[in-house]
């Protein structure tokens, strides 16, 4: 018994020994975790917490040498790549500094380089490390929000291991919160609970803690479903990413999101796990639990399961399951009913004193109804309310829904009702007898494309009751839409093949109100197909946008719309109308090529440039190429944004510098030299040729900050006592420039 104990010590210890080391000594918790959407691509580790200040050991987490070490002003900042026995790769990044003799080594490099900025291989064991060894401390660098360190742990291919599952666990005994589901219509009529429209609905959990939806599902027609959740750990307020989330119907496994490896050369197809759509439109960050055959797969999305729901008739059994890293796992349960959606008429209505009751009826179907729902909309088509009837009644296999009057004055209304088999209604309207008509008003008109197709949009407003027409004019022939009303108000296609626009100059809509009105839209989309080019120009012909043969997932419809109202800029004025660029919520995988010519006066001035809206930035410059002859600027963008010329004459500004100006030091309260600086507009490019810092003359290799604006050059050596001299300047990308001197003394 006693020489079993002591081998089994023996074999614990051993296990032990293998594990590897956490990275660094600042502790367990995590900012950010592995596979976390971020704009266009994945967070490829953990971020792990350092506290406020910078300077926390790293340490090596397994026996091996470095292979690469990298200086930077975005991206990684200073980083280091240390290779192991085993084949994988531990990434190190946003250090301030490396331990003394890595320091040596980059100094040397980027000396020789004449360049702050490093991507340095080395020779396999030219500098070995040891587990556990340090090998630098943590900080800020290249693109960071702040001190922390950023690890990854990467295979043979250079591919991200999700490090939680590799070695690095943390403690975490809090399950996976689950928020919503989306369901995505993706059949041209395919339908959500009687809708042509993506449906949203929230979960909610019963007594038991377990999660439920809070209705039956009513589908027909192939749907995709997307689910938004949020995974925490006990005592934190960091919400992370999950590591897989299953799909199952009738006890079938349908689809699987596994966040196990992810590859750099597949990133942008964060675009397709994340639902690229809801998240532009800002209702939340759902993941997708179906993937649409034309689009390329990533390494998260199952390889051989679609997704999507192609249910026979009938009901179904839904369990959406999601596990963290730890192994915490949530479901969601509930029930989905196939089958197409109810017309409802109403037979007639009866009023008596404050009260009116309607007699609400299906059109064809004698399964009764169950429930209705009533909503108000104002005269110019605002969604007022949903109403509570006074009373609801069961009749004819119907119900007689009665309403307060006084409720309901001068308000249309919708109903949406339910049969007993679960089975949703097309909304069903109606609107008072005393409707006001603006016959000077004009429908509006818009076009989206979904994951079913392209939809035309109508809002007649004031235009009165009548329903309109829509056709698409080509200078071959006229082609009929038809259109569903969805609101009182409102009306839109079903999902419309992009091939059926070819050639359309214009979309028409006819108003029939007792005089017939038509209004005519100039409408001029291009096809645009994968592996070819495709260009749409503006309707003033000042603005063109060019899909290279790489540039969409799959066939897209592409057009330019006028921007009536756009957010002013930070300076000066728009020197072009402003364009957007549509469909803006659809994902990209490769660049769009824009133009936009500008007239004569714009033609005198100097630092002008093409710009994008972005909602959290602002007026956004874009790498610009002006031609004066063609009176053109042409660029490049990653996604489909509101552009315009604007000017930026207005030079950066150094803030502040650190030592100041005039200032007296003591030796040991200089060790390192700091400039920031900031920009109103075009902003600072993170190079190189950007800006400069020099000391007594001697250009420095200083290291800059984007986030922070910050210049910085750490001192190797002590200042001497006496005079120095500190310049820095500073260029924007328009062009325009500043400079300081700062005179200080060493005491």
């Amino acid at each position: 018994m006693n020489r079993f104990i002591l081998y089994s010590t023996l074999f614990l210890g051993v296990i032990i020994a293998q594990e590897p080391v956490w990275p660094t000594d600042a502790g367990k918790s995590l900012k950010s975790n592995y596979g976390e959407f971020r704009h266009r691509h994945f967070h490829m580790g953990i971020d792990i917490k350092t506290g406020e200040k910078e300077g926390a050991s790293v340490l090596a987490v397994e026996d091996g040498y470095v292979s690469r070490m990298v200086a930077n002003f975005k991206g990684y900042g200073r980083a280091l790549y240390v290779l192991h026995p085993d084949g994988k790769t531990s990434v190190y990044a946003h250090l301030t500094q490396f331990n003394p003799k890595l320091e040596r080594f980059l100094k040397y490099y980027q000396n020789m380089n004449e360049s702050y900025i490093l991507n340095q291989y080395l020779e396999p064991n030219k500098i070995n490390v040891i587990k556990g060894e340090l090998i630098g401390y943590t900080g800020n660098t290249g693109y960071s929000f702040g001190p922390h360190l950023h690890f990854e742990i990467r295979n043979e291919k250079e591919q991200p291991l999700n490090p939680q599952t590799n070695g690095f666990a943390i403690d975490d005994r809090q399950s996976p919160e689950l928020k919503e589901l989306a369901l995505i219509p993706l059949g041209n009529n395919s339908r959500v609970n009687g809708s042509l429209l993506p449906v949203q609905m929230p979960f909610f959990r019963n007594p038991d803690g377990l999660y439920e939806l809070a209705d039956t599902l009513n589908i027909f027609g192939p749907v995709g479903l997307s689910i938004r959740t949020n995974d925490k750990r006990q005592g934190f307020s960091e919400t992370y990413q999950l590591k897989t989330i299953e799909l199952i119907i009738d006890g079938k496994l349908e689809y699987k999101l596994d966040f196990d490896i992810l590859d750099y050369n597949l990133n942008d197809r964060v675009q397709l796990v994340r639902n690229h759509g809801l998240h532009r439109l800002n209702l939340g960050s759902f993941h997708n639990l179906f993937h649409l055959k034309e689009n390329p797969k990533s390494t998260v999305q199952s390889d051989h399961l679609s997704g999507i729901l192609k249910l026979p008739p009938g009901y179904h059994k839904l369990i959406i399951k999601a596990t963290d890293a730890n192994g915490n796992t949530a479901e969601v349960s509930g029930w989905i009913f196939t089958h197409p959606p109810i017309d409802l008429v109403i037979q007639d209505t009866q009023q008596n004193g404050n009260e009116i009751t309607f007699n609400v009826q299906s059109k064809s179907i004698s399964i009764p109804l169950k429930n209705i729902t009533c909503y108000s909309f104002s005269p110019s088509g605002f969604a007022d309310k949903k109403i509570n009837p006074l009373r609801i009644k069961k009749k004819d296999g119907g119900l007689s829904v009665t309403l307060d009057k006084r409720m309901i004055q001068d308000r249309s209304l919708q109903f949406i009702a339910k049969n007993i088999m679960g089975t949703f209604s097309i909304p069903l309207h109606w609107h008072p007898h005393n409707i006001a008509v603006d016959y000077n008003a004009k429908p509006d008109i818009k076009v989206n494309q979904t994951a079913a197709g392209i939809i035309v949009q109508i809002e007649t407003g004031n235009m009165g009751t009548a329903k309109p027409s829509l056709n698409l004019d080509s200078p071959q022939k006229l082609t009929d839409v038809v259109l569903e009303q969805i609101q009182p108000y409102t009306y839109i296609s079903e999902a419309l093949d992009a091939e059926i626009f070819k050639k359309v100059t214009s979309l028409n809509v006819s108003i029939h109100n007792g005089t017939d009105y038509t209004f005519k839209y100039a409408f001029k989309p291009e096809v645009a197909i994968p592996g070819e080019q495709a260009v749409v120009v503006s309707e003033d012909e000042m603005c063109s946008l060019q899909a290279l043969k790489s540039t969409f997932y799959s066939q897209s419809l592409i057009w330019i719309d006028a921007v009536e109202n756009s957010v002013k800029p930070t300076h000066g004025k728009f020197l072009s109308s402003v364009y957007q660029l549509q469909p803006f919520d659809i994902p990209i995988q490769d660049t769009v090529r824009i133009g936009i010519r500008y007239d004569e006066n714009v033609a005198k001035l100097e630092k002008i440039s093409l710009y994008y809206y972005d909602q959290d930035d602002g007026w956004t410059y874009i790498q610009s190429k002006d031609s004066k002859k063609r009176q053109v600027l042409t660029g490049s963008l990653k996604s489909l944004e509101a552009v315009c010329i604007l000017q930026d004459n207005v030079p950066p500004v150094i803030t502040s510098t650190f030592p100041a100006h005039g200032g007296q030091y003591y030796r040991e309260d200089i060790i390192q030299l700091q400039a920031n600086v900031d920009d109103v507009l075009s902003g600072i490019a993170p190079e190189e040729t950007s800006m400069t810092m020099t000391l007594n003359g001697k250009r420095l290799l200083y290291a800059f900050q984007p986030v922070n604006q910050t210049i910085s050059y750490n001192l190797l050596d002590r200042l001497t006592f006496g005079n120095h001299t500190m310049t820095v300047s500073v260029q924007d990308r328009a062009g325009n420039s500043a400079s300081t001197q700062i005179d200080f003394v060493i005491k």
